[in-house]
């Protein structure tokens, strides 16, 4: 009885794992969502938000489309720890800064993006298109 009530607590707790995993493991940094390196955009605007924090860095941006309507973007980047050692701090862009950004955009269509380099004031703050192991996976 007692072998019974253990395997079937062994069983529960291993599909429990399992199933946890499958959502979070297998769903997480798909590179499916974003279009390949070919398709790329420059997208030029303004810093409306950078967050600094785990699991995901993000910058949001307002861009101007040609036909002057703006829209605002959200980009992803790595984690903080993965930030910093690409050459990110929490103050490398504020609101009101002028960004370039080389992203893959949605394949959705959405205004949202896998973040590659950035520039600001000229000079490049960001750039993942080389040494990167994200570069070596596109």
């Amino acid at each position: 009885m007692a072998s019974k009530r253990v395997c079937a607590i062994g069983f529960f707790a291993l599909v429990s794992v399992f199933s946890m995993g499958n959502s979070t493991l297998w769903a997480h940094h798909s590179k499916a969502h974003y279009e390949s390196e070919d398709k790329e955009k420059l997208l030029k605007g303004v810093v409306v938000e950078f967050q600094w924090r785990n699991p995901h860095v993000y910058v949001v941006w307002d861009v101007k489309d040609d036909s002057g309507k703006t829209v605002r973007w959200t980009g992803e980047l790595s984690s903080v720890t993965t930030s910093i050692s690409d050459g990110l701090t929490k103050n490398s862009m504020r609101p009101g800064d002028e960004i370039a950004v080389l992203a893959a955009p949605s394949k959705t269509g959405a205004a949202e993006s896998l973040i590659y380099k950035i520039t600001k004031d000229g000079k490049v703050i960001l750039d993942l298109t080389k040494q990167n192991i994200r570069s070596a996976e596109r």
